[in-house]
C-alpha cells in the first residue's frame, strides 16, 4: 500500500523531473477545491557586505594598555577592553559590550572600519507543481541508524526541469566518466533514496556504477579546525562558534560532533566545508551495490535507475 504524507512532512522535498533534473524544493502546499498546488522554491547566493567585527576587535585589542590595577587583578586584555566600552558608553559592569558598541568605540578612537562580505543562501520563488504532475513521492533514507540521512523526493511525470533549462529529452543514457557523475544522488524508479555514485565500473561485457551510502563524521578537532579558518582568514567563525558553545566563560572544548557543527551553521548562518584533515573520525563508504548501465534510465542533477530497489535485490543487486 502506498504511503500519505502530511503538508510539514513534505516540507523542503526536493523536487525532481522525468528526466533527473531538480526543479527545486517544496515550500509550501495549497489546497483548493478542484486541485494541489506545491509552491517550488531555489535557493540562489546572496552576497552582502557586513562590517567586519572581528577585525575591529583585533585592532582594539591590539591598542590596550594594561594598567597596574587590572595587572594585580590579572585581568586580560579583552576585559580591559571590556571594561574601556562599558565606561565609554555607561554600562553596567554585568553588561558586555555588544558589536554595536564595538564598532562606535573604534569610530571615536578614529579607526576606519573594515569592512568583509558575506554569502548566505536566498530562497526565491521558482514555480508550481500541481499534484496530477507528480508520479510519486517518497521518504526514505541514506545509511544506516543515527549516521542515516532523511530524503524527501517528490518525482514527477515529465521533464519540468529539462525544458525550464531547455535541455533535450534523452531517449538513450550515454556513457559518462566518474569525474562528471561521481558523487550524484541516485534515486531508484519509485523515487527512493539509494545513495551516491562512487565510481563508474566495468562488468565482462557492459559499464555500470558503483553506489555508496556514507556514514557521517562523529567528530571534528576544534583547534585543527580553527587552525583552519586561521589560515583562510575567518576569525569570525572561530569567534562565533565560541560564543555558540561557551567557550568565552572558559569552557575547554576538544572536539565537536558533526551534528552539533552543522545545528551551528543552520541557526547562525555560517556556511563551511569541514576540511578533512580536521576530522577525528572520517566518514566511512558503505558500499550498496553495482548496477549495469542499462538499469539506469536518466542522468540528470541526480541519477534515476530504471527498476525500483525491490526489483533489483530480486535481480541479485
Amino acid at each position: 500500500m502506498e504511503r500519505a504524507y502530511r503538508e510539514d512532512e513534505l516540507l523542503d522535498s526536493l523536487v525532481v523531473d522525468s528526466e533527473g533534473y531538480i526543479y527545486g524544493k517544496v515550500g509550501k502546499t495549497n489546497i483548493d477545491e478542484d486541485k494541489i498546488v506545491f509552491l517550488v522554491y531555489e535557493t540562489k547566493p546572496d552576497e552582502r557586505t557586513v562590517v567586519d567585527t572581528s577585525n575591529i576587535k583585533e585592532d582594539l585589542l591590539k591598542r590596550v594598555k594594561l594598567p597596574f590595577t587590572a595587572k594585580l587583578q590579572r585581568l586580560s586584555s579583552h576585559e580591559v577592553l571590556a571594561q574601556n566600552i562599558q565606561k565609554e558608553f555607561g554600562l553596567n559592569p554585568e553588561e558586555s559590550p555588544t558589536d554595536q558598541h564595538y564598532i562606535k568605540y573604534a569610530e571615536n578612537l578614529g579607526i576606519e572600519i573594515p569592512y568583509r562580505k558575506v554569502t548566505e543562501d536566498r530562497k526565491e520563488s521558482k514555480g508550481t507543481v500541481t499534484l496530477r504532475e507528480v508520479k510519486t513521492i517518497k521518504i526514505s533514507a541514506i545509511g544506516t541508524g543515527e549516521k542515516s540521512s532523511v530524503i524527501k523526493v517528490i518525482l514527477l511525470h515529465e521533464p519540468k526541469e529539462a525544458k525550464f533549462r531547455k535541455i533535450q529529452v534523452q531517449k538513450t543514457v550515454p556513457y559518462r566518466s566518474t569525474k562528471i557523475i561521481g558523487d550524484k544522488f541516485v534515486l531508484d524508479a519509485d523515487g527512493l533514496a539509494v545513495g551516491y555514485v562512487d565510481s563508474v565500473v566495468l562488468f565482462s561485457n557492459t559499464p555500470g556504477i558503483r553506489i555508496y551510502s556514507s556514514k557521517r563524521t562523529d567528530s571534528v578537532a576544534l583547534s585543527w579546525l580553527f587552525k583552519h579558518f586561521e589560515t583562510i582568514g575567518r576569525p569570525d567563525i572561530i569567534e562565533a562558534i565560541g560564543k555558540y558553545f561557551g567557550m568565552e566563560k572558559g569552557v575547554h572544548v576538544h572536539s565537536l560532533r558533526m551534528e552539533d557543527l552543522e545545528d551551528f551553521m543552520s541557526k547562525t548562518k555560517f556556511n563551511f566545508k569541514v576540511p578533512e584533515d580536521v576530522l577525528l573520525k572520517r566518514g566511512v563508504k558503505e558500499f550498496v551495490m553495482d548496477i549495469p548501465w542499462d538499469l539506469i534510465h536518466k542522468i540528470g542533477d541526480v541519477v534515476l535507475l530504471g527498476l525500483t530497489l525491490s526489483e533489483l535485490r530480486t535481480k541479485g543487486y
